[in-house]
């Protein structure tokens, strides 16, 4: 899937790619078309199960959660209004996959990552569980807004492994919380404030286990380098890496 946006000097290209391995595509990825008042939904699930069950969990997830939000959209509320309706959203989410994994056999554990945000061309929300990461790119830094939920990660707090022993850690893909597998769930919500020039990147860890922090702060500091570009050049990355797992990414320039 490729699409791309531009609104009140926010530009957004979507990608999301099966791999080279996988036979079906379990992320599921949403930008919304901009509200009047500028602002913009972008959303990234990457769904697990057995047999088409995480297909189910990431596209049940992004559709609940998007209904949820698109009907406060119009409404200007404060950002504690969006930051309050946006982890509402998740929760409902969360409600709704769960029930349909205790309700269908095939469904039974089902659950996805999420990573849910609104935009204005002043700050940014994001809901968060899972893997799948947010960052904030300019000319000197890139800096990973969320924290991963991950067997892993607690692994390299814990001092137990690097970053790099992390990468290629043959438990990489477990996570210690998700959307949908228990009858409730913590969510991660922040704010971060941005400015013009600077990119954020929303993406599953099909892009982040084949392509290292360092290399995506390369290919989006290119110059003269479109916003599509930019998106097809890390997909092909990921790809040409081994291309292990579904790849989704969104990329919105300020």
């Amino acid at each position: 899937m490729n699409l791309n946006y531009e609104v009140r000097g926010l530009q957004a290209a979507v990608r999301t790619d099966v791999g080279k391995v996988r036979a079906i595509n379990e992320d599921y990825i949403f930008v919304s078309d901009p509200y009047p008042n500028g602002l913009l939904v972008a959303i990234v699930a990457d769904g697990m199960g057995g047999h088409q069950a995480g297909e189910i969990a990431s596209k049940t997830a992004v559709e609940v959660i998007y209904h949820e939000i698109h009907q406060i959209m119009s409404n200007n509320l404060s950002i504690e209004g969006y930051q309050l309706a946006l982890e509402k959203a998740i929760h409902k989410a969360n409600g709704e996959v769960y029930k349909q994994s205790l309700n269908n056999d095939g469904y039974r554990g089902m659950g996805t990552t999420i990573l849910a945000s609104i935009i204005s061309p002043e700050w940014i929300i994001l809901g968060h569980i899972g893997d799948s990461r947010a960052y904030l790119v300019d000319d000197n830094n890139i800096r990973q807004l969320t924290e991963d939920h991950s067997l892993v990660n607690e692994l390299v707090k814990e001092g137990q492994l690097t970053q790099e022993e992390a990468m290629t850690h043959p438990k990489k893909n477990i996570l210690t919380r998700a959307l949908g597998t228990e009858e409730k769930v913590k969510v991660d919500i922040c704010l971060i404030h941005w400015e013009k020039d600077q990119t954020l990147l929303l993406c599953s860890d099909g892009l982040t286990n084949h392509v290292s922090d360092e290399k995506i702060f390369e290919v989006l500091n290119q110059k003269d380098v479109s916003i599509e570009n930019k998106t097809d050049y890390l997909l092909s990355l990921a790809i040409d890496a081994g291309g292990e797992d579904n790849i989704s990414i969104i990329l919105v320039c300020h």
